[in-house]
C-alpha cells in the first residue's frame, strides 16, 4: 500500500539526501495526497511520457457508454526523447540493425566457404560481380549541406497529407445539446473500482458484479450433495460421518476432473484473457488505456482521474479523493480463484459448468472421466436445450447451490445480532448523509448496488428451484377413449 511505498523509497531518499528531500516537505501525508491525485487523474499520454498529468483533459466526468468526448494522442513516438517525427534515436537503430544484418550476412558467407572447403569445387579464377559499371547511376548525388540549406524535408511522405501534431486532444464523439454536460467515460468498470480509483460511485451500475470464493463454493457442494445423500432411503442407517465421508468420495474425482479440464470444458476468448476481470487488479494497478489507434492513441475510456462528478463527487481540503475503506463492499479481496454473478444476479458460465459436473449421475460421470469430448458434447446438446431423463435433479442442486453461494454473500452484511439491513434501509440512511461526509455516501451506494444483485440472485434461483419437477407422464390417447367407451356402455 501507500505507506510501504513510502517506507521503502522516499524515506530512503528523505534519509540519504536530506538537502533535495526535506523531511518537512516529504511526508507520508503528502506523499499520501499527491499519489492519489496522479494515480486518479493520470492518463497514458504517449510511449515515451507513460502516465502523466494532462490539464484540462481531466475536466470531464464520467458516462459509462453514452459519453461524447475521448481522450487521444499519438501513442508511437520515439521511446528515448519523445519525438514525434524521424529522430537520431531512430535513425541509429535503423544503423544497428543494418550492421546486425551484415554481421548475420557476414556468418552466413564464412558458412559458404567452410561448405565449399569441405567439398565444394575451388577456383583461383575471380567471380564476375552482379554489378557493372553500366549499372552505375548517370547523375551525381545531391550534396545534403546544400540541401538542409535550402530547407528540404528528407522525411515528408507526399501522400500523407495530414500533418501529425505533438498535442493531446479531446474529441468530440458525437453532437451535444446547448448547455448539456460534454462526459467522458472511465471505463466499463464495477462500483468497487470507481470508488477506489476515482473517488466515487453511482445507483445501479450495470458494471456491478458479487464474487464468491472458491471455499464457499466447495462447501455449498458439499452441503447439497449430503442433503441429497440423507433423503436417499439407502442410507438411512449412516451417521453423520458417514454422510460426510461418502459426500467426499462422490465431489473429489469431479472437482478435480474439472480443474484438470477447465481449458477443454470452457475455452476462453483471447480478449477474456486479457482482461477476465481485470477489474478485480484495477485496484491496484492503473491498467486498461488499451484503445490504441494507428493514427493515434485514442484513449476511449480508461484514463485515470477524479474530479467533482456529476454525482455530486467532491475532494477532501487537501485536493484527494475519497477512498473506499469497506473491504466486504462488492465481494472485497478473496484468496485463490473467484467466481462471479453479473449485474442481474447469474453466476458465470464457469461456475454454472462445474457445479453441473458435480451433479450429474454417476454414469454419465463416468463416461466424463473415460473421454473429455463426452462431457463437451454433453455440455453442448445442453447448450441446445435438449432434456435428458431425470435432469430435473441435477439442475435443481445447481439452482441450490447458486442460491446458497448468494444467501451467503447476503448474510455477510448481517450485524453481531443476525440482523440484515435492508436496500431501502441503506437509502433512507444514505438520505440522511450530510455533503460533508462523501466517504460515507458512496459507502453505502457500493454497498446497496450489491445488496440489489444479491437480492436479484436469490429470487431468480429459488424461482428456478421451484420449477425442477419431473416432467409429467405421458397418457396413452387411445386408453383413454377405451376408458370413456366402456364407461359409456356401462350406463347402457
Amino acid at each position: 500500500d501507500l505507506q510501504d511505498d513510502y517506507e521503502t523509497i522516499i524515506e530512503p531518499l528523505v534519509a540519504k539526501y536530506t538537502d533535495i528531500f526535506p523531511a518537512e516537505a516529504f511526508t507520508l501525508e503528502q506523499f499520501q495526497r499527491v499519489s492519489t491525485l496522479v494515480a486518479s487523474r493520470a492518463f497514458e499520454v504517449d510511449c515515451y511520457h507513460e502516465e502523466a498529468m494532462v490539464p484540462f483533459a481531466d475536466i470531464f466526468n464520467h458516462r459509462s457508454g453514452s459519453e461524447h468526448v475521448h481522450f487521444e494522442t499519438d501513442y508511437e513516438v520515439c521511446d528515448a526523447c519523445g519525438a514525434l517525427e524521424y529522430c537520431e534515436h531512430q535513425y541509429l537503430a535503423f544503423l544497428e540493425g543494418e550492421q546486425q544484418q551484415q554481421e548475420q550476412g557476414n556468418d552466413d558467407d564464412d558458412d559458404e566457404r567452410m561448405g565449399d572447403e569441405d567439398g565444394g569445387d575451388w577456383s583461383d579464377v575471380d567471380e564476375p560481380m552482379d554489378g557493372s559499371d553500366d549499372d552505375e547511376p548517370d547523375t551525381e548525388l545531391q550534396d545534403l549541406a546544400q540541401l538542409e540549406i535550402q530547407g528540404v524535408n528528407f522525411w515528408k511522405n507526399d501522400e500523407d497529407e495530414d500533418e501529425r501534431k505533438d498535442t493531446c486532444d479531446m474529441v468530440l464523439d458525437r453532437k451535444a445539446k446547448k448547455n448539456e454536460e460534454l462526459l467522458n467515460t472511465y471505463g466499463d468498470h464495477p462500483s468497487v473500482v470507481l470508488i477506489n480509483k476515482y473517488g466515487f460511485c453511482y445507483d445501479n451500475n450495470e458494471n456491478d458484479y458479487v464474487s464468491v470464493p472458491e471455499d464457499d463454493v466447495v462447501d455449498a457442494c458439499l452441503q447439497v450433495t449430503k442433503d441429497a445423500l440423507r433423503a436417499d432411503p439407502a442410507n438411512a442407517k449412516k451417521d453423520d460421518d458417514q454422510i460426510e465421508e461418502l459426500a467426499m468420495e462422490i465431489t473429489r474425482p469431479r472437482w478435480e476432473f474439472f480443474l484438470i479440464n477447465e481449458p477443454v470444458l470452457c475455452p476462453a476468448d483471447e480478449e477474456d484473457e486479457d482482461d477476465d476481470h481485470d477489474d478485480e487488479d484495477d485496484e491496484d494497478d492503473h491498467e486498461d488505456h488499451d484503445a490504441h489507434s494507428h493514427d493515434g492513441h485514442d484513449h476511449d475510456h480508461d484514463h485515470d482521474h477524479a474530479h467533482e462528478h456529476e454525482h455530486e463527487h467532491e475532494h477532501d481540503e487537501d485536493g484527494g479523493c475519497c477512498a473506499h475503506d469497506d473491504d466486504d463492499d462488492m465481494g472485497g479481496a478473496f484468496m485463490g480463484k473467484a467466481y462471479f454473478a453479473n449485474a442481474e444476479g447469474l453466476y458465470e458460465d464457469t461456475l454454472t459448468c462445474l457445479l453441473h459436473i458435480m451433479f450429474v449421475d454417476q454414469e454419465t460421470f463416468a463416461k466424463f472421466a473415460d473421454n473429455v469430448e463426452n462431457a463437451v458434447e454433453f455440455f453442448d446438446q445442453l447448450a441446445q436445450g435438449k432434456r435428458m431423463p431425470d435432469d430435473w435433479k441435477m439442475k435443481k442442486h445447481v439452482y441450490q447451490v447458486c442460491k446458497s453461494l448468494s444467501e451467503g454473500r447476503r448474510n455477510a452484511y448481517q450485524d453481531a445480532q443476525g440482523n440484515y439491513t435492508t436496500v431501502q434501509a441503506d437509502f433512507e440512511k444514505r438520505k440522511k448523509v450530510k455533503d460533508a461526509s462523501r466517504r460515507e455516501y458512496y459507502a453505502l451506494t457500493c454497498r446497496m448496488n450489491e445488496k440489489k444483485i444479491i437480492e436479484r440472485s436469490i429470487a431468480y434461483y429459488d424461482d428456478m428451484i421451484q420449477q425442477c419437477k419431473p416432467a409429467p407422464k405421458k397418457t396413452n390417447g387411445s386408453a383413454k377413449r377405451k376408458a370413456a367407451t366402456a364407461k359409456k356402455i356401462r350406463k347402457h
